[in-house]
């Protein structure tokens, strides 16, 4: 059949420019990447290049665990100066008597 004929399989309203190698289905220009020399589909790129896509999702996990122990790292630092600052106060304070000493 004649290119000129067909229609995009997503914009039904335009002319084909492209038929998929891999799929053989029509597609204008926009619905149409140019991969190692052949115009592809997306649905037939991301088969061609499933690698690129697992390493994004490993990158993601490693990047999400890292700020987790980064966050808990800092919560725990945060909370051990209180307790460092709390320990500073003198005992007479807690029981009263640091007022006692000083006339009130």
């Amino acid at each position: 059949m004649d290119l000129t004929l067909q229609r995009c399989l997503v914009h039904v309203d335009r002319e084909a420019a492209v038929r998929c190698p891999s799929c053989g289905d029509y597609f204008c220009r926009e619905c149409v990447t140019e991969h190692e020399q052949k115009f592809l589909c997306s649905r037939c790129l991301m088969r061609a290049t499933p690698h690129a896509e697992s390493a994004t999702f490993n990158a993601a996990w490693f990047t999400a665990i890292i700020k987790m122990i980064v966050g808990i790292a800092a919560a725990w630092f945060f909370f051990y100066l209180i307790g460092q600052s709390l320990a500073l106060i003198p005992p007479n304070v807690h029981d009263g008597s640091y007022l006692r000493s000083l006339g009130r």
